[in-house]
């Protein structure tokens, strides 16, 4: 079993500091790569270290999860635009015309869907740069199409071509920061991304608002599709001068190259420390190398030695409830929910921007807990904050919308009480879970598997969300304010599956997490149990660094 293969080749780095792994574990490029321009190129690659490399990697792959949080919400306002509506044949008002609207919204989740499959199935073998870039590729012409769409098909051809860029992106630019960030750092390095993401959802929509006010409606709409190009232009370019993973360097045979990006994009290196991290990611390989569940299909369906599928099955679950956390409802239909307030004309929508922004600062509170809390507590006291904030929000809803316009202070005060608890909720979902749910899938796969890994969590992502921005309308349609108390019940019930089996990952190396998953028990406390018994047994701390294996 994978626990005896890793303790019997288990030994201190200071007893053999060079651990070299044989060539029958590398896995060259395979030669049609050479003809996918751009990609890591080490005479081309910037000579940074430290905080200046590591700003240069935040600043790509945030630009990449600023595409995605604009993208995903670039509808947001374009949904109740007249000139679209028109044009989209949905101006009818009709139970139709919603299911043709809510249509166009759920197929980005569809490309969005084939995007991460795509990107997981070649992102092992060109390289996580230029699988990114493909994706940009995608993303511009699925913009071009938006932008000049002119019916309903030609928006949903659009919709899906821009979402396969953006499954693309949103697989792979997490991976990348994981596999270059120190072990400690990986929650703050994907917080930052989200930070930015949620800060694009913002753009778009008041850069939406702003040219209804100001622009024709017909620019209100095509604008803000042709603007998202500008973003993936600047990550096309940018690419070319950034450094690939060292794992994946370490993958292909360039051991000198994985050294070297190793040193650069460690905040404080030391020649021992850079030698130990890659011994550990040479061991990684080799002992990946031999488990059978390298495919889609047999990670999902095979049982190996080190419990792939139960792995993908934390990492699809973990984005199944992040959706059913009730996000989507507060972000693409914001004005809809703001209306169950009581408030009516112009305030919801101007209510759903606010939310926008309060988004996007309490995102950096993630940040900065993320490591210090840990994904897992963290995860928990989201569920109690946006499931209690939700729980009340209701009752406040209906008296708000209940009360009579003769008592208008009555009315007024139950309606901004409700907009402080979705407000808070927001607030909880952005300090909680935005940032645990997508750090999470890149922490628990290993090398072999985690760009399929993480592309199947993405298609997770695509499935749900497309399902709840479908029925969303129909069930605030149906419903009323009960929405809020049924997204209160699923944030609660959520609470049992995070306590149960999500095993925690924070502040540990990500080859450290092979040993963690080698438990036979799925139970996050057994697990635990298990993996500190290994560690003592090997004469380590529970919580230091995992031990260097050698071959």
């Amino acid at each position: 079993m994978a626990d005896e293969k890793i303790e019997a080749s288990s030994s201190h780095v200071e007893d053999q500091p060079s651990v070299r792994v044989t060539e029958q574990f590398f896995q060259a490029e395979p030669a049609w790569s050479k003809y996918i321009p751009g990609g890591y190129s080490r005479s081309r690659c910037v000579k940074l270290s430290g905080m200046p490399m590591v700003i240069c990697i935040l600043i790509l792959a945030g630009t990449c999860l600023l595409f995605f949080g604009y993208d995903a919400a670039v509808m947001s306002l374009v949904n109740i635009n007249p000139d679209y509506l028109e044009h989209m044949d949905s101006a009818g008002g009709t139970s139709k015309d919603a299911a043709r609207i809510g249509g166009i919204v759920s197929f980005w989740f569809l490309g969005f869907l084939v995007g991460a499959l795509m990107a997981g199935s070649y992102a092992d073998k060109i390289g996580r740069l230029k699988s990114i870039q493909l994706g940009c590729v995608w993303g511009i012409f699925g913009a071009c199409l938006l932008a000049s769409a002119e019916n309903f098909s030609w928006m949903v051809c659009g919709r899906i071509i821009s979402g396969v860029g953006c499954g693309h992106l949103n697989t792979i630019a997490p991976i990348w920061t994981s596999e270059l960030a120190d072990y400690n750092l990986r929650g703050a390095y994907v917080s930052v991304q989200f930070t930015m993401c949620v800060a694009g959802a913002t753009m778009t929509y008041w850069m939406e608002y702003a040219a209804l006010k100001t622009q024709s409606l017909q620019f209100a709409w095509r604008f803000p599709q042709a603007f998202q190009m500008v973003f993936l232009l600047f990550i096309v370019l940018v690419a070319n001068f950034l450094p690939e993973t060292p794992r994946y360097l370490a993958k292909t045979g360039r051991l000198e190259e994985a050294r070297e990006i190793l040193g650069r994009c460690r905040l404080r290196p030391s020649e021992h420390a850079i030698e130990q991290e890659l011994a550990e990611i040479q061991e990684a390989i080799r002992i990946e190398a031999t488990s059978s569940a390298h495919g889609f299909i047999s990670m999902i369906w095979k049982k190996d030695a080190l419990h792939t599928r139960r792995r993908v099955g934390l990492a699809m679950g973990i984005q199944m409830m992040e959706k059913l956390c009730g996000p989507d409802a507060i972000a693409a239909y914001g004005p809809i929910i703001f209306g169950l307030s009581g408030f009516t004309g112009n305030l919801p929508a101007l209510l759903a921007g606010f939310n926008f922004i309060s988004y996007t600062c309490s995102v950096p509170i993630g940040m900065y807990f993320v490591e210090r809390a840990g994904r897992r507590k963290l995860m928990l006291i989201g569920l109690l904050v946006m499931g209690s904030s939700l729980l009340i929000a209701g009752p406040l809803a209906r008296m708000a919308i209940n009360t009579p316009e003769t008592d208008l202070y009555k009315k007024k005060a139950y309606g901004a009480a409700v907009v402080a608890f979705v407000f808070l909720y927001t607030c909880g979902f952005g300090s909680t879970w935005i940032t645990c749910c997508w750090v999470y899938p890149t922490e628990v796969f290993p090398l072999a598997t985690r760009a399929k890994g993480v592309s199947l969590s993405m298609v997770s992502f695509a499935v749900w969300g497309a399902v709840i921005n479908e029925v969303i309308p129909y069930v605030i349609s149906a419903v009323g304010w009960w929405v809020f108390i049924m997204f209160a019940v699923m944030n609660f019930l959520q609470l049992i599956p995070v306590w149960l089996f999500y095993v925690e990952t924070a502040n540990r190396h990500l080859e450290d997490l092979d040993i963690l998953f080698a438990s036979d028990s799925p139970l996050a406390y057994e697990m635990e149990r298990e993996f500190g018994e290994k560690k003592r047994a090997l004469g380590f701390h529970a919580d230091a660094p995992a031990p260097v294996h050698t071959v």
